[in-house]
C-alpha cells in the first residue's frame, strides 16, 4: 500500500487503495482529522523547534520530551515504525548550537523510548540548506549512515527522502556527478525501512538548497531511480502537497516503471 498526506477525501483513498502518514502534533490536531483514522497506516514524529544536538541543555530535554510524549501517541495506530528527522542542528546563521555527540545520545534515548512501545524508528536523511544559514546533521549520504551507524540499535532504520537527497546532490558540478551522488544514497538498502517518495529537478543543479517535493514522474530524477524506490520492500509516502488529480497521474506513471 502506497500512502499519501492526509489532504485527500477518503472516497479518493478508498479508490486507489492508499492509505495516509500522519504527522503528530499537526494532521491529527486539524478539524475533520477523524474521517482519516481508518487510514492511517504510517506515522510521523514531530520536529519544529527541536535540535538534539543542542549544547544548550534545557533545549535539548525539552525537545526529547516533547518528541516521547508524540511517540506514546503513535501507539494508537496499526504501525510497527515510525518516521522522524534526525532533528540535529549543528550550526545556525555561522554560530555552532549543537554537538554530533549529544545528538548521538539523544537519538539513542528515542530509539529506547519507542523500544520499550515496541515501535522502530526511520530516520530521514534531512534537506540540504544553504551552510551561512544552517548545517544540519545527515544530509549527505555519508553522514546519513554513519548515523545509523553510530546509534547502534535494533529498532533504528532510515527513511529515505529522495526530495531531500535531490536537494543535497545538486552541490556536485556536473549532472554526471550529482546523480552519482544521488544513487549513493540508495548503497545500503537493507539499512532502509520507509521511504518518503518524491520527484525532483536535479539537472544543472536546480534541486540545491530546494525540497522541490514533485509528484514522480514531474521531475528528472532517472527512471530507473524511481524503479530501485519502487522494487523496495519498505513502505512508501508519496509525500507531496497537492491535488488528488496530481496523484492519480503519479500512481499511472509508478504503475507504468
Amino acid at each position: 500500500m502506497l500512502l499519501v498526506r492526509p489532504i485527500h477525501e477518503p472516497d479518493f483513498l478508498s479508490k486507489y487503495n492508499l492509505g495516509v502518514e500522519t504527522h503528530i502534533t499537526r494532521d491529527d490536531v486539524k478539524e475533520g482529522y477523524e474521517k482519516y483514522l481508518p487510514f492511517v497506516h504510517g506515522v510521523h514524529l514531530p520536529y519544529k523547534e527541536v535540535n538534539f544536538a543542542a549544547i544548550d541543555e534545557n533545549l535539548r530535554q525539552r525537545g526529547l520530551e516533547f518528541v516521547k510524549r508524540a511517540a506514546d501517541e503513535a501507539v494508537k495506530y496499526p504501525v510497527d515504525r515510525v518516521v522522524m528527522h534526525p532533528c540535529g542542528i549543528m550550526r545556525s546563521n555561522g554560530e555552532v548550537i549543537g554537538i554530533y555527540g549529544k545528538l548521538i545520545d539523544s537519538l539513542r534515548e528515542i530509539a529506547d523510548h519507542l523500544a520499550a512501545k515496541g515501535l522502530t524508528v526511520c530516520l530521514e536523511n534531512q534537506l540540504y540548506k544553504q551552510p551561512d544559514i544552517r548545517v544540519v546533521f545527515a544530509c549527505h549520504s555519508e553522514e546519513w549512515f554513519q548515523l545509523y551507524s553510530d546509534i547502534a540499535r535494533p529498532n533504528v532504520k532510515l527513511c529515505f527522502d529522495s526530495s531531500h537527497a535531490a536537494s543535497c546532490a545538486a552541490e556536485e558540478d556536473t549532472d554526471e556527478k550529482r546523480l552519482a551522488a544521488l544513487w549513493k544514497y540508495l548503497e545500503h538498502p537493507d539499512y532502509i525501512g520507509r521511504f518518503h517518495w518524491s520527484d525532483s529537478r536535479i539537472t544543472g543543479g536546480e534541486s540545491l538548497y530546494r525540497d522541490m517535493h514533485l509528484v514522480p514522474g514531474q521531475g528528472d530524477l532517472p527512471r530507473e531511480f524511481h524503479q530501485a524506490i519502487l522494487n523496495h520492500p519498505a513502505q512508501k509516502l508519496l509525500e507531496q502537497r497537492c491535488t488528488s488529480e496530481e496523484v492519480a497521474a503519479g500512481l499511472e506513471f509508478i504503475a507504468g516503471l
